[in-house]
């Protein structure tokens, strides 16, 4: 559960960073050059991005002992989680 909610945090600030005057701005112009099929799970979209690193992450770390219903749930989560740290990021700004 602990990998959820860091993977979640991770690849949702650093989509944030994205935004116009962050850090990471001119990357986000970059990737935008690129079709939305792969410029969103690039960095573009936080559910987006979130989602293809949860997936991923599953995935390599429990290649042995696979089982898709916890695969589908770890990777739902981190996307609610993401969509709520959005939620809080434009409360804020």
């Amino acid at each position: 559960m602990f990998d959820i909610i860091k993977i979640s945090l991770i690849t949702s600030v650093f989509s944030f960073l994205g935004e116009p005057d962050m850090i990471f701005s001119w990357y986000r112009k970059q990737i935008m050059k690129l079709p939305d099929w792969l410029n969103k799970p690039l960095g573009s979209c936080h559910l987006c991005i979130t989602g293809q690193a949860m997936f991923w992450y599953y995935l390599i770390t429990r290649f042995t002992d696979y089982n898709l219903i916890d695969h589908l749930f770890f990777t739902t989560a981190g996307i609610f989680l993401s969509a709520i740290y959005s939620a809080i990021w434009n409360y804020e700004n």
